[in-house]
């Protein structure tokens, strides 16, 4: 799956408005709560193509709020098109034909929304491929977030090689895969019977492979260079301070094609967000995009519609020497345990653990996560292990 996932009934397209070719370019102050939101990344590779429709919350604790029930299509300039199916959340799906994507193609994108309101994106071009040589990392200290501190860990990099025929613009896609353990904690539920009673295998799970999309934008021009090798081109830093180096860690590094309109969107959304984390948490609004309404020229739209060649590295890491990489202590229960006869039917059921304090060797049982006992339950967790994860 390209970049989000979930299914519903497709509404048909109804004919759209001839292009719109003016874009409004909102001061921070216009940044209101409810524009439409389009994260729509395509791909030439294989499989499930996403496209993510959602609506602005506010800038202070912003939620996702997806929007359901759109129409979406993707158009090539003959007028073929491959319409998205609504998968929930958000989420619009399409396994396109092999042969729909291809290099020197234009493409844009058709949407309705449940409420009628109609929207397009400008033609985009998919350019040629490059290639990745090769991806590594190397051993690293970094500032950390306190004031005279470091962090240990790895730093990814990778060589790619310029093709005299290929795209002068790139931008790399990263997503994470690492194996992650819960500690062995002995379980209990109490549950609408009132019963403390131990916690059933079908609610455990204690190892699971968590596969999560790295936030960061890398992005590079390659200039006038016409063919040649680009080295050591720094990635994300992946501190010792997690689990996540502990059992195993695997990188998949997807290096992406653009053309000069949609690097130069993503390039200035990478100067402006990059410390947020996340795409649309500040200010989004001075980064235009390519995608408008055709019925009100003066509602705003963010995101950006874009069409990529691929090509794609894995990588996977384990027993690093060189780096200390401690077990950490987390999901530990609270130390009073909780008075259970106080808690009303429908704040039940509630989760316990029994552990042992490092410390003092006081064995503690009191109120846990409920993750903490079943690690499937984590965002983008899995109780089996991926088909590229390696045996034993």
């Amino acid at each position: 799956m390209k970049a989000i996932r979930r299914v519903g009934i497709l509404m048909a397209l109804a004919a759209f408005l001839p292009a719109c070719v003016e874009r409004y370019y909102p001061e921070d102050a216009d940044l209101f709560t409810g524009m439409l939101v389009v994260n729509a990344l395509l791909s030439n590779g294989s499989g499930t193509q996403v496209i993510n429709l959602s609506r602005s919350d506010g800038l202070v604790f912003p939620e996702y709020m997806p929007e359901p029930g759109a129409a979406v299509q993707v158009e090539n300039e003959e007028g073929d098109q491959i319409g998205f199916t609504d998968s929930g959340d958000g989420d619009y799906l399409a396994d396109l034909p092999e042969d729909f994507l291809q290099e020197g193609g234009s493409y844009r994108l058709l949407m309705i929304t449940s409420d009628g309101k109609r929207y397009e994106s400008e033609f985009t071009t998919l350019q040629p491929a490059s290639n990745i040589d090769s991806v590594y990392y190397r051993l690293e200290t970094v500032p950390g977030d306190e004031p005279g501190t470091t962090l240990e860990g790895i730093r990814f990099y990778l060589d790619f090689h310029v093709d005299s025929g290929s795209g002068r613009f790139l931008m790399w896609d990263l997503t994470e895969t690492y194996e992650f353990h819960n500690p062995p904690y002995e379980g209990f539920i109490y549950d609408t019977d009132r019963v403390l009673k131990p916690l059933p295998d079908s609610m455990s799970d204690r190892q699971c492979w968590i596969t999560l999309h790295i936030p960061e934008i890398f992005t590079q021009e390659t200039g006038n260079l016409t063919a040649g090798r680009y080295s050591m081109k720094p990635l994300h830093f992946v501190s010792n301070q997690t689990q996540r180096l502990r059992h195993g860690y695997s990188l998949l590094v997807r290096q992406l094609t653009l053309d000069e309109a949609a690097f130069r969107y993503w390039d200035d959304l990478k100067k402006n967000v990059q410390e947020a984390g996340a795409l649309f948490d500040t200010q989004p609004s001075i980064t235009p995009g390519n995608i408008c309404s055709c019925d009100d020229p003066d509602e705003r739209v963010l995101g950006f519609f874009t069409v990529s060649a691929v090509s794609e590295k894995r990588i996977f890491v384990s027993d690093l020497e060189g780096l200390d990489v401690p077990d950490l202590l987390f999901c530990f229960p609270t130390f009073e345990f909780p008075r259970l006869s106080y808690f009303r039917l429908r704040d039940l059921p509630i989760f316990l653990s029994r552990a042992t304090w490092p410390e003092t060797g006081e064995i503690i049982t009191g109120e846990t996560d409920r993750k903490c006992l079943d690690c499937r339950l984590y965002r983008g967790s899995s109780g089996e292990p991926p088909d590229f994860w390696p045996e034993g």
